[in-house]
């Protein structure tokens, strides 16, 4: 059988016989299957079905990281400038409350930082993401790397979508969406980002932490935060503690992060304002732009968390003061909603 049929690595994961002959693929190997996959190699079930497999036991760290290095070998990145920190995205978006990330990143944007968005459209059954955001406010988030690389040095903000720069990504999120349940093409989503760029990812709940952890710094991240936020995202909570994990240096430690620690607690989380949920995300940043709580507390919490990982600050209250400042002179709104249209 032809070693790049992927008929073969189904058998590896899945096991030829039974499930226990089944084994994890090593980084190479998985740099070489997901690489067969965004040529257009196998069939669109056999892609569908050895998706399934690797979802339906979890992936390893290592298959993680030689999914993401397959991915980012096909692609040119924006350079970044001094300051500079990626957030990446999940295309799932919140569904019990309103996404404030984009609040988060304009407030993190005017105090100095150089913020970059990476981030997808929704999926059917997921709610609003930034990418929808962005578009709805701003523009275009499909634009070029380079239109985002001078966005980002010239405004210190920019949303970029870095599977719609490579065409192998049109099938494999296809066939994702057919299936109907989310797998490897948005955990690698996440992870298409430069090797030594300060990155801020969102992470689920439990023990997905430590992959997490352990795949980003294999992959080359000395600075980046793992935040296992509201519902999955980059939002902080303000009405519990949120978790997640810091490398700095390429240490690992604990990320503990108490909304009350910097007087940003709040009984709940932000509510939906509205049935459509995009509309609802609208008013959820613009309230926070304006100075309202809870929402303006999350935003304030999610730019700490920007500015810290931007390395402009070195703890997070400073870097808390430094962004409610810039909400209530409204340079942080100016960010979004003074931005010439792409």
């Amino acid at each position: 059988m032809p070693e790049s049929d992927l008929r073969r690595w189904i058998r590896v994961v899945g096991g030829t016989l039974s499930a226990s002959q089944a084994r994890n693929l090593s980084s190479h190997e998985a740099e070489r299957v997901f690489t067969l996959m965004l040529e257009g190699g196998g069939t669109e079930g056999q892609v569908g079905a050895f998706l399934s497999l690797i979802r339906g036991r979890g992936a390893a760290a290592d298959e993680l990281v030689g999914f993401a290095r397959a991915a980012r070998a096909r692609l040119s990145f924006p350079k970044l400038p001094p300051a500079s920190v990626v957030v990446a995205t999940t295309r799932l978006g919140k569904l019990q409350s309103p996404p404030i990330g984009l609040a988060s990143a304009a407030a993190a944007a005017a105090v100095g930082a150089k913020v970059l968005v990476q981030a997808s459209g929704r999926v059917s059954d997921g709610g609003p993401t930034l990418g929808d955001l962005w578009q709805d406010l701003v523009g275009d988030r499909s634009l070029s790397a380079e239109h985002a690389e001078r966005q980002l040095a010239e405004r210190g903000l920019a949303c970029w979508c870095p599977n719609k720069e490579d065409p192998g990504w049109e099938r494999m999120l296809r066939i994702e969406e057919e299936v109907g349940l989310r797998s490897i093409p948005d955990q690698v989503s996440k992870l298409l980002a430069p090797g030594d760029a300060p990155l801020l990812v969102p992470s689920m709940a439990g023990p997905v932490l430590g992959l997490a952890g352990e795949a980003l710094a294999s992959l080359g991240h000395e600075r980046c935060i793992i935040l296992q936020g509201v519902e999955g995202s980059i939002d902080p909570s303000v009405a519990e503690r949120s978790r997640g994990m810091v490398i700095e240096e390429g240490i690992k430690s604990p990320l503990r992060l108490l909304p009350e620690d910097l007087g940003l607690s709040w009984p709940h989380e932000p509510h939906q304002t509205h049935e459509d949920r995009l509309e609802s995300a609208r008013q959820a940043t613009a309230r926070a732009l304006m100075g309202i709580a809870p929402e303006m507390h999350v935003a304030q919490l999610g730019a700490a968390i920007l500015l810290r990982l931007s390395g402009l600050f070195r703890d997070f209250a400073s870097a808390a003061t430094a962004a409610r400042e810039v909400i209530d002179n409204g340079k942080a709104s100016a960010m979004l909603y003074d931005v010439p249209r792409a």
